[in-house]
């Protein structure tokens, strides 16, 4: 019997697994991030770092394919980078997708659909037939509409947007600056230009906390991501020309663990397609590598 290695890699962790032909996880392991657009060296050390540790495991010798996937796999030059980079290093075949591409199959294995994720940043990835196509994902500096790095940076913004307008700061924005230690915005700019991507991410977790307090402002932010998250999924529906009922996978702890986004992306949703069957599990991404590795082996 033969193994599969499947890699999940995103901008704030990389999991990597040994699974065997029923899905079962027979070996873990857990890196940095490896998302290359972050840091491309230091992305693709995480991402190997990941896969070596699957093959020097007790069942290493019995795997018979990689299938990584990657956030930000697609920009230009990374894809051609990793291929370069594990040719090198193995002779095992790895195949190389977005990150999205592989939660998609875990959730929906070959069904059509569509998965949308919503963590760190944010994408949505779906298939009808022959089709299939992106929505989102454009990275934390272009887009990411409704992740938890774009929550954050929006409750950054509403303080400068304060400052500069010689408004007194709101009381959410002095819960924050309190939180990360500051007395005024210009404190902002050690932290924002210092911080890496998910530890910008994770103030989320400081405003979801007040939004359960009772603060208005904080809950919008939410609300206000649950609305975005719906509208990129509806673009991705109208693109791959889908139909109803639409099966809908949910990834990414806003989408499984945030009851304001979860109940406004679902409500948005079924207002804007219709009839929708939302899907979630445990499962993690990286079991998708199996159902993702067939149809490359038929599309390619």
């Amino acid at each position: 019997m033969s193994y599969t290695i499947g890699i999940d890699a995103g901008g704030t962790k990389t999991t990597g697994l040994i699974i065997n032909t029923n899905k079962n996880i027979l070996y873990q392991v857990e890196t940095g991030y490896g998302n290359p657009n972050v840091n491309f060296s230091e992305a693709l050390e995480n991402v190997w770092k990941a896969v070596s540790a699957c093959l020097n495991s007790k069942f290493g010798n019995k795997c018979s394919a990689i299938v990584a996937g990657i956030a930000g796999i697609e920009a230009e030059g990374n894809r051609k980078r990793f291929a370069e980079f594990f040719s090198e290093k193995t002779n095992i075949p790895a195949i190389f997708v977005n990150d999205a591409v592989l939660a998609y199959h875990a959730l929906l294995d070959e069904q059509n659909g569509i998965l949308t994720i919503a963590g760190t940043g944010s994408i949505s990835y779906g298939r009808n037939g022959e089709k299939e196509g992106y929505s989102g994902g454009w990275g934390h500096i272009l887009g990411d509409f409704g992740s938890a790095y774009d929550i954050a940076i929006q409750a950054f913004r509403k303080i400068t947007k304060e400052a500069d307008e010689g408004l007194p700061y709101s009381p959410l924005s002095h819960a924050l600056m309190r939180e990360l230690g500051i007395t005024s915005a210009d404190g902002l700019k050690g932290f924002i230009y210092n911080a890496p991507k998910g530890e910008i991410a994770s103030v989320s977790s400081f405003l979801f906390a007040e939004a359960e307090r009772g603060d208005k402002d904080a809950k919008k932010y939410f609300l206000d991501a649950g609305v975005e998250l719906a509208n990129q999924t509806y673009s991705l529906f109208k693109k791959l020309e889908m139909e109803q009922p639409l099966k809908v996978g949910c990834k990414g702890s806003l989408l499984e663990k945030n009851p304001y986004v979860k109940a406004e992306f679902e409500a948005t949703l079924q207002n804007l397609v219709g009839k929708v069957e939302f899907i979630r599990n445990d499962a993690t991404p990286a079991i998708g590598a199996l159902s993702a590795a067939k149809l490359y082996v038929k599309e390619g």
